[in-house]
């Protein structure tokens, strides 16, 4: 057999692969599922990034694989950082807080006296 050939059969066993690899993928319409990300292990564990020897530790410990072990560490930094609401319009002006007085029936306070001193 030629080298011409093998290489050729290679050529073609690649292409077959693709596509078999292709059709199996999940389509995906334009969403964000399925996209990869390439994730770089660090030489060694910091503030920043872990080694993959660490996660691999973590994985075994929380009984996941790898990826779920990224999305859950994701998770709780999204928690921790991103706002739970979408930001409001700021304070009420003096229209606004004057309806919800009177929707609210509050009465003007003139002096607080306490009992509990």
């Amino acid at each position: 057999m030629s080298t011409n050939h093998v290489r050729s059969k290679r050529k073609t066993s690649g292409r077959q692969a693709g596509l078999m690899s292709v059709r199996s993928a999940p389509k995906t319409s334009g969403s964000e599922k399925g996209k990869k990300l390439l994730v770089s292990f660090r030489g060694r564990d910091g503030m920043f990034g872990v080694t993959r020897s660490t996660m691999r530790k973590l994985a075994a410990e929380l009984n996941l694989n790898e990826t779920q072990v990224v999305h859950v560490a994701l998770r709780r930094l999204a928690d921790s950082v991103l706002p739970a609401y979408e930001p409001d319009d700021g304070p009420l002006t003096a229209e606004q807080l004057a309806t919800v007085r009177r929707l609210a029936g509050r009465q003007e306070i003139s002096s607080i006296s306490s009992t509990l001193l």
